[in-house]
């Protein structure tokens, strides 16, 4: 257990047992804390030892996907037990104080720095491709990151978490970034161009959702008028999400993937940080992910 400087305590990670094979992609939708459901699915996985080759990501996806891959069991729950609620992790005194809902010092710094240990020495040795989107303001393209570019700043999974108009944009190098869910939403076309032929796809929404065009068009341009290219991406996300989901259930239909989404209705969204609501939700993920672990053991043969 980790005694020293962290006030919880946190099993350190564990390498995971089992790989699965070549071409088997994780592909995880964003959702702000509603990705808590896909923090609980990847519990299942890892009860059982499993991981993935490939794993492509963004926003709240990628960032709860990084507790996955150091191997430590439960590290997300305490996160939503213990410190989603706070006033430093999500809320408008963020935004005015800070220029971002989330607090991402909070989230990325001082929660993996002090309070819930995570173990770098295992997410740097786990043996597989982890690509994390952001979103480029003058393209109003992807962007993607490699496992190995997540530096001690965390500045690339700051990127793919920082939603439009509520978060600041972040500079990386010579690009100004914002959420990786503007321009992919859910990552799988990502993954077909990188070469996997069977995806494990965790979205974050019910069966026969459908994204809506945004509100407040003028808003959009004119917060974002020196750059007019993520104006548009922004404006145009619900086609590329309702494309990309029909993309996944076409794949499913083809036996070529396999999606896990909560089954119970939602109560929780984007900026959600009740506490009862957000565990009840990781907890359908982890009893929704044990599921799937049988369904996909017979799938891959393992």
């Amino acid at each position: 257990m980790i005694t020293e400087k962290f006030t919880e305590q946190v099993i350190k990670g564990i390498e995971h047992k089992t790989i699965l094979p070549k071409g088997t992609a994780l592909v995880l939708e964003g959702g702000g804390t509603r990705s808590f459901y896909s923090a609980g699915v990847f519990e299942a996985f890892m009860d059982c030892g499993l991981m993935f080759p490939y794993i492509a990501a963004v926003s709240g996806g990628a960032a709860n996907a990084m507790s996955y891959i150091s191997g430590q069991p439960r590290r997300n729950r305490v996160i939503v037990d213990k410190y989603v609620h706070k006033k430093d992790y999500v809320g408008y005194r963020n935004l005015f104080k800070y220029g971002s809902l989330f607090g991402y010092d909070f989230i990325f710094k001082t929660v993996p720095g002090e309070h819930v240990f995570w173990d770098r020495e295992v997410f740097d040795n786990t043996k597989i491709r982890f690509v994390t989107g952001a979103t480029d303001c003058l393209t109003g393209e992807s962007v993607w990151f490699e496992k190995e570019d997540i530096g001690p700043d965390f500045k690339a999974t700051v990127a793919s978490c920082s939603v439009p108009l509520l978060s600041k944009i972040v500079h990386i190098n010579d690009r100004k970034l914002l959420d990786g869910g503007i321009s992919a939403p859910i990552p799988i076309e990502k993954s077909i161009e990188d070469g996997n032929d069977f995806h494990v796809v965790v979205l974050t929404r019910n069966e026969g959702f459908r994204q809506q065009q945004v509100k407040h068009r003028r808003l959009i341009q004119r917060f974002y008028k020196n750059y007019p290219k993520i104006a548009d991406a922004v404006l145009k996300r619900h086609e590329v999400y309702n494309r990309q989901l029909a993309l996944c259930e076409k794949l499913e239909k083809e036996s070529k993937a396999l999606i896990i989404r909560p089954l119970i209705p939602l109560t929780v969204g984007r900026t959600t940080s009740d506490r009862e609501k957000l565990l009840a939700l990781y907890d359908e993920g982890h009893d929704e992910g044990r599921d799937v672990v049988k369904r996909l053991a017979n799938i891959l043969q393992i």
